[in-house]
């Protein structure tokens, strides 16, 4: 039986730190969620920096509400941006493409370069984070496929890992096999459709712990093993990458079709 429903949805507002999870998303002409993703930490010349450049990304959360964004600590020390900080231009690069940013100011760099004892600017690109080549910003992950990825870790004495290791946007319920979601290219819903366009070759962010940012060897190697298992899979793959349509998702929706892909 392949029947989904929306567990959770989740936003990531400044990329490589923790997301907030919501209730609804709003679905962007670029077929991302809005709000996603539009901050970078970046480094003084621009370039895009990431868990794998600085692993202590992973202990802050980024929250939007009421236009403002909030950056906090894991002691509950924060920052408080306006989302419209009418900040100076700065040129930045992101996985090869060049965009133009707004700077966050001193205050947010200062907070930020403290806590990852590196220098560093917070910017915002805004809607143009969704807009680049080959780019399918909406990422899903079964939570039926996590339980046989985590009764293997059990397997190999080594903890769970939670779903917000893997970072997805959308985490998906329901009455399904596992990695089920591989095999459709599409589920749809009342008021809208997730687009299953690949899996998702995993970096090692899932790898570094949550709790105090040390490097791991699991999940990335056992998701490797369990990769070459499945036809249906890439080298070290789990989730589906994709990309929304229609007007938005909300928590809890069930798919009414899940149609499966051609071979």
């Amino acid at each position: 039986m392949n029947d989904f429903s929306i567990a959770d949805l989740w936003i990531y507002p400044v990329k490589s730190l923790g997301g907030m999870k919501v209730s609804q998303v709003t679905i962007t002409e670029g077929g991302s969620f809005a709000g996603d993703r539009e901050w970078l930490v970046v480094d003084l010349d621009g370039k895009m920096l990431w868990q794998g450049d600085l692993p202590r990304m992973t202990l802050l959360s980024a929250t939007l509400e009421s236009g403002h964004l909030t950056l906090r600590q894991p002691d509950g020390d924060s920052i408080t941006i306006d989302r419209e900080y009418p900040g100076t231009p700065m040129a930045i690069t992101q996985y090869g493409y060049e965009f133009d940013s707004v700077d966050a100011g001193t205050d947010a760099a200062a907070w930020l370069s403290a806590f990852l004892n590196h220098s560093c600017r917070l910017v915002r690109i805004g809607g143009l984070a969704h807009r680049w080549g080959g780019l399918n910003p909406v990422h899903t992950v079964s939570l039926r496929s996590l339980e046989v990825l985590n009764k293997r870790m059990a397997e190999l004495a080594h903890a769970p890992i939670e779903v917000e290791r893997l970072r997805p946007n959308v985490v998906l319920g329901g009455y399904h096999e596992a990695f089920a979601e591989e095999r459709c290219s599409a589920l749809t819903f009342t008021d809208a459709a997730i687009h299953m366009v690949e899996p998702c070759i995993r970096c090692e962010l899932p790898n570094i712990s949550r709790l105090d940012a040390t490097r791991q060897r699991q999940p990335l190697k056992l998701i490797g093993t369990m990769s070459k298992e499945r036809q249906t899979s890439k080298p070290a793959s789990f989730g589906m990458y994709g990309r929304a349509q229609g007007s938005a998702l909300t928590r809890g929706d069930i798919a009414r079709d899940a149609i499966l892909a051609t071979t």
